[in-house]
């Protein structure tokens, strides 16, 4: 998802994005789900500036699964994708028993 103009949740537009590279030390993921937050939410509606120019993708917080099937969940620029890198580092692993809504309110919550 990304939006070129700033508004409420209409402007958000399903596009096809080329899958991310992952770089030395990053994780792909097969992203599950993407938490919804105040400042995505604000984001969208142009109080936060996004970083560079339109259009944008938003959201910072992802579970997903890496290529050999590890559930992991992190803060992952432009989140709202079907695929994102994250820090290897900061990949947190997630137990199968834990939801996807669940486990992203442990990473932020407003």
């Amino acid at each position: 998802m990304e939006f070129a103009r700033f508004g409420g949740p209409e402007v958000l537009e399903e596009v096809e994005l080329p899958d991310p590279e992952p770089g030395p030390g990053e994780l792909l993921i097969d992203v599950e789900a993407a938490g919804v937050n105040f400042a995505d939410v604000r984001q969208v509606a142009g109080v936060y500036a996004p970083p560079g120019s339109l259009p944008h993708v938003p959201g910072s917080e992802v579970i997903g699964r890496t290529a050999d099937g590890r559930r992991v969940m992190g803060f992952a620029p432009r989140g709202y994708v079907s695929k994102a890198l994250l820090p290897e580092k900061a990949a947190i692993p997630v137990p199968e028993t834990l939801g996807a809504g669940q486990a992203l309110a442990l990473l932020v919550q407003d």
